[in-house]
């Protein structure tokens, strides 16, 4: 329920701190005193568009702020809600601050946490409705009728619901199956066929990891053989050559130095340098000889490799930019192609599937709607005789329900019908033109579904224009008794409602160094005698009217 509102700087408000209660608050004054705007603000919180002619003149911003306590049966749905959108919510508290800037800019917050307005909207349906004149935010919404139905029959309907639901996803799913295969047929061959091609072209060419760099190697050597040979076979016969030979001279020198060697350290220094030198340059020798065993030029060689390096080439602009991708390319497509392979379906069978689920879907259909049709008159009969106590006793009310194609709510749309005078025809609710005759039907329906609401507070935006007498006494016992089960604010100019209500404020103009702002007070006990003897009377009070609100107050008090 909404705990608290704070409205700074917005239209003719200044700044307001409101602290409400459980029950029903009425908010009263004068045409133009701003109680409207106090219910705008709320709705800003809610999620309603932001005008940046809602900041008061002279300010560069407007500020809202609600606090709301979340009941109980309520908290699981806000707490997914939450969970989902990333929300603080662990002291099932929530404290909504939107903030509207002349420039059109909207900063919005929830727990401090930075949201956009269309999160406000959401979170808003599971916290405050909001009913005017002509329009209800979830009454007069013909798709939450089926809601409204289920829960006021909830002990006859939910059992047979979640049954239903339960076939109806498989249903679904079978025939999104079926429709797939049979639109996308033509579309999964060809992607049969690409991916075989795919994986046969990569299986068929055996690439190894590491392939192309070791073909390149050998491409080069192929390609520079003459050289290759050309410089082992000169580097060989300067080192081995008889006689004139560099191992043979060092071996020469080596000797040389090796006579002296006994007369002088250093002279056997340097021929140990020099002895480490040749069985270097024998070593060095010996594998150039190795490496002239080896060559062997082969022209066809060099052409394989040319090719298959070619093919490598060709792979990878299409697969990869490396081998290795290629590879990881094929064994990707491999698996989709088994996957593919293990979906295709016959479509008999999966049309015998749909067929059989089908029989099934329309047996818990009819349960289901045998269930919803007997809720529908008891609902009919608790609802007329709500409207009767609001003197509407010959309006009829009607649950209609009408096949439609399986849904995930049952094969049947429901919406509320209404006549309200004998000889016409009956006409959705949404469709009910007069005011009067919209508020008690309001009311009926919200007096008997307000414990089903997925909210914590209920506002009438003077729903009750239009009526007086013992028509307003009737609505104002009914908001009380909606009161029983959530918080009710209203917007009322009748004084048989205000006295009914726990809490009374009244909101008036008040002129502040040349600026018009609006003020609110809560009124004490004393105070909504005067306040009620107003608005019975006008302009002018008297001992009388005082003595009639004075009536209406201990009457409202001993009921």
């Amino acid at each position: 329920m909404l705990q608290e509102l704070i409205i700074q700087d917005f239209a003719i408000i200044k700044k307001i701190d409101i602290q409400f209660f459980n029950g029903l608050t009425a908010l009263t004054g004068e045409t133009g005193a701003g109680k409207s705007i106090i219910m705008d603000a709320l709705g800003l919180l809610m999620g309603n568009r932001g005008l940046s002619e809602y900041v008061r003149s002279g300010c560069q911003k407007a500020l809202v702020q609600g606090l709301f306590t979340v009941e109980k049966n309520n908290q699981a749905l806000v707490n997914q809600f939450c969970q989902k959108h990333g929300i603080d919510f662990s002291d099932q508290n929530l404290i909504i601050q939107r903030e509207l800037q002349t420039n059109g800019r909207n900063i919005c917050r929830i727990n401090t946490q930075l949201v956009p307005v269309s999160i406000l909207k959401q979170l808003g349906k599971y916290l405050v409705d909001i009913s005017g004149q002509n329009q209800s935010q979830s009454l007069l919404d013909p798709s939450t009728h089926v809601h409204l139905l289920d829960e006021f029959g909830a002990e006859q309907i939910a059992q047979p619901l979640a049954t239903y639901q339960s076939q109806y996803q498989i249903y679904h799913k079978l025939k999104k199956q079926l429709a797939n295969l049979q639109n996308n047929q033509q579309q999964r061959a060809q992607q049969l066929d690409m991916l075989q091609f795919q994986v046969q072209e990569i299986q068929t060419a055996a690439l190894q990891v590491n392939e192309e760099e070791k073909l390149i190697d050998e491409q080069k050597k192929l390609a520079n053989f003459e050289r290759i040979h050309s410089s082992l076979q000169k580097a060989y016969t300067y080192l081995a050559q008889n006689n004139t030979g560099i191992v043979e001279q060092v071996s020469d020198v080596l000797k040389a130095m090796q006579n002296i060697s006994e007369y002088e350290d250093e002279y056997a220094q340097i021929a140990q340098e020099i002895e480490s030198a040749y069985y270097d340059l024998q070593d060095s020798q010996e594998r150039i000889s190795q490496q002239l065993e080896l060559q062997d030029y082969n022209p066809t060689r060099l052409d394989e490799i040319e090719q298959r390096l070619q093919l490598i080439h060709d792979l990878e602009k299409k697969y990869g930019n490396t081998v290795a991708e290629v590879i990881a390319f094929g064994e990707k497509a491999q698996q989709q192609l088994q996957q593919l392979q293990q979906e295709q379906q016959d479509p008999q069978q999966l049309q015998e599937k749909l067929h059989h689920q089908t029989q099934l879907l329309q047996k818990a259909a009819q349960r289901l709607s045998q269930n919803r049709h007997q809720t529908a008159k008891h609902l009919t009969q608790s609802i007329e005789k709500q409207l009767k106590s609001m003197y509407m006793e010959k309006t009829t009310f009607e649950v209609r329900l009408t096949p439609q194609d399986y849904t995930e709510q049952g094969n049947e749309a429901i919406e509320f019908y209404l006549q309200t005078n004998p000889g016409e025809q009956l006409k959705p609710l949404a469709k009910v033109a007069s005011g009067g005759e919209l508020a008690r039907i309001m009311l009926a329906l919200k007096t008997e579904l307000a414990q089903y609401q997925p909210v914590g507070t209920l506002v009438f935006d003077e729903i009750d224009t239009g009526v007086s007498g013992r028509v307003a006494q009737a609505i104002g016992e009914k908001m009380a008794q909606i009161a029983q089960h959530v918080q009710v604010l209203c917007i009322t100019h009748l004084p048989q409602v205000a006295a009914v209500s726990d809490q009374q404020y009244l909101v008036k103009k008040e002129i502040s160094r040349q600026h018009t702002v609006a003020a609110i007070a809560n009124l004490n006990p004393q105070e909504r005698v005067d306040v009620i003897a107003h608005m019975l009377e006008g302009t002018k009070v008297t001992a009388i009217t005082r003595q009639h609100a004075q009536e209406l107050l201990r009457l409202a008090h001993d009921n």
